[in-house]
């Protein structure tokens, strides 16, 4: 079974496999700037960085935490 909780710009992610609880795994975290405005997503300013950091449009990632001027992502291994 797969759990999310999603809240106001941060998400965490728990798997339960046999009643026990399995830590997930991230590569590394980034932080990408962001104008924070009603006109742009924090998905776009952290797809734009991804490919910025030349990983391929299809990388999956996982937000951490947003600001009202930056939004940090962890990248799925």
């Amino acid at each position: 079974m797969l759990v999310m909780a999603l809240g106001f710009g941060t998400m965490s992610l728990t798997t339960i496999n046999d009643q026990k609880v399995v830590n997930v795994v991230f590569g590394p975290t980034y932080t990408a700037l962001w104008l924070g405005s009603c006109c742009e997503s924090p998905l776009t300013a952290i797809e734009r960085d991804i490919v910025k950091r030349g990983y391929p449009p299809t990388t999956q990632y996982l937000i951490i935490s947003t600001t009202s001027n930056s939004v940090t992502y962890s990248i799925y291994p």
